[in-house]
């Protein structure tokens, strides 16, 4: 059943050869019909899943499964290829950034010998734009090759898309990473569990993918071999994003726990700090306690340099305790700094950070 609140529906219609094509938006799915008689390949784009009068026609029209269009309704599903006959159908997840927060926008793709129809959820800034403009300007290999090769480039399309946001979330690690080691602080433990649930959350609709393109290539009879050569590309790229956010994720525990051990020595530099100076004038206290009693047979009381030699006494201690740490060590400064002794300076050598993932490909004319 088709959500009322859902975009309203736009169907947009591409039809396209080597030598030139013609894109219409129609306001009813019949007009698709002369488009299939006209081109050697139509892309028939629909944003939007509120008309469900439209959506039945097009899936009259292509002879397209109920089952698939029921997933095609339920915006909740997983990057997935089911053959159903002579159509497949493929459903990815497109990423979308709104507020700084990830989330995903369903894409259903389905694949006949002549024809892609493809379902979005919703109409502005999908990631399929490039795709258009090859058709429009004739560049790359989608005028000129079959519709399974649309299918892939549009799929390919979703995993490039993947790549900007991953390195983003790359960056804000790094820019944590620096802030924790610098000091901790009581609001960069809800950042990091923010920015692990992100990973986690793309980890969760990449990891489909793999499997996916997988299947894909094992289709022979819907994508030739010339066309399961970039699918093949396709899977690498897919491997390399999950090892990019596995490696995002490992990240991220790890800075968990650099926190809780910074914060921890933290405490400690404080406890040291506070021993100390409780150990230097804890005999001061003393000395002062004792002449503070007031005794009346004190022999020191009544002596003239009694006061002068009592601060002297208690400088002479304050002094010893000092020169006694500072020869064992404890008054160095990286023992009161522990983070000062994680940055190296540019002469030393320092153990590599985050490592820099090239998540920006080039790619051949496709």
């Amino acid at each position: 059943m088709v959500d009322a609140t859902a975009s309203a529906t736009s169907i947009r219609v591409f039809g396209f050869s080597p030598e030139a094509f013609e894109e219409v938006t129609v306001a009813d799915a019949a007009a698709i019909k002369p488009m299939l008689e006209r081109w050697p390949v139509v892309w028939v784009d629909v944003e939007g899943l509120r008309n469900a009068e439209a959506l039945s026609r097009i899936a009259e029209i292509f002879g397209l499964h109920p089952l698939a269009m029921e997933d095609v309704i339920d915006t909740s599903q997983r990057a997935k290829v089911e053959p159903y006959g002579p159509v497949t159908f493929m459903v990815a997840p497109m990423p979308r950034e709104q507020e700084q927060e990830f989330c995903t926008e369903q894409l259903a793709i389905f694949v006949g010998p002549k024809w892609v129809v493809t379902f979005q959820e919703s109409q502005p800034g999908d990631c399929l734009g490039g795709i258009r403009d090859r058709i429009r300007f004739g560049r790359g290999r989608v005028r000129t090759s079959p519709a399974a090769y649309l299918a892939y480039a549009l799929l390919d399309a979703v995993i490039d898309a993947y790549f900007p946001l991953v390195e983003r979330l790359g960056d804000r690690l790094d820019d944590l990473e620096h802030e924790v080691l610098e000091g901790p602080h009581h609001d960069q433990v809800m950042r990091m569990r923010l920015l692990k649930r992100e990973l986690t959350r793309l980890r969760h609709a990449i990891w489909p993918m793999r499997d996916a393109v997988t299947t894909m290539m094992t289709l022979d009879a819907v994508f030739p071999s010339e066309v399961r050569f970039y699918l093949r590309d396709a899977h690498d790229h897919v491997v390399r994003l999950m090892d990019i956010v596995e490696t995002d994720r490992s990240m991220a525990s790890d800075l968990m726990e650099i926190h809780l051990s910074a914060v921890s020595a933290r405490l400690g530099e404080v406890n040291k700090f506070l021993t100390v100076i409780a150990t230097i004038f804890l005999p001061l206290s003393w000395i002062a306690g004792i002449y503070g009693m007031n005794f009346a047979f004190m022999p020191e009381l009544q002596w003239k340099y009694g006061y002068f030699l009592t601060l002297l006494l208690m400088v002479l201690c304050a002094g010893g305790f000092l020169w006694y740490f500072k020869r064992k060590g404890w008054l160095d400064p990286s023992v009161f700094s522990t983070t000062r002794a994680r940055h190296a300076s540019p002469g030393e050598d320092a153990a590599p950070e985050h490592p820099t993932t090239p998540h920006q490909r080039n790619h051949p004319p496709r």
